[in-house]
C-alpha cells in the first residue's frame, strides 16, 4: 500500500501515448490532475487520495456535465473513462482495480 501511495504522490506522471490518445497524471501532495487527450480534444479531471480501501478517487464529471462541456467526447464517455481508469492503474497503482461510478462521475481506485 505504501508503494502505491508514494507512486501517486509523485509530482508528475510521464503519461502514456497510444496511437491517438494519452493520459497524463500530475499532482503534488494529496491531489492533482488527470488529463485525457485524443485527436478530438482534451479534458481535465482531478484526483485526490481516498480513505479506507480507496487509494484514490478521480472526479470525471457526470454524463450531463460531459454533454454540456465536452460534447466532442460525450458519445464515447464509457470508452474514455475506461482508458483513464486503466492508464491510472498502469502508471501509478499496479495491482489495484478501478470501479467506475458512471452516475456519480467518479473513478475509485482500490
Amino acid at each position: 500500500m505504501t508503494r502505491i501511495v508514494e507512486a501517486l504522490k509523485s509530482t508528475f506522471g510521464l503519461g502514456t501515448r497510444s496511437r491517438d490518445w494519452s493520459v497524463d497524471i500530475g499532482g503534488a501532495g494529496p491531489c492533482g490532475s488527470v488529463t485525457y487527450r485524443d485527436t478530438s480534444g482534451m479534458l481535465a479531471c482531478y484526483w485526490e487520495f481516498g480513505g479506507g480501501d480507496t487509494v484514490a478517487t478521480i472526479g470525471v464529471g457526470t454524463e450531463a456535465e460531459w454533454t454540456r462541456h465536452h460534447r466532442w467526447a460525450a458519445a464515447r464517455r464509457t470508452e474514455i473513462l475506461r482508458r483513464i481508469a486503466d492508464e491510472v492503474i498502469r502508471q501509478k497503482a499496479p495491482g489495484c482495480r478501478a470501479e467506475i461510478d458512471d452516475q456519480g462521475g467518479f473513478i475509485n481506485i482500490r
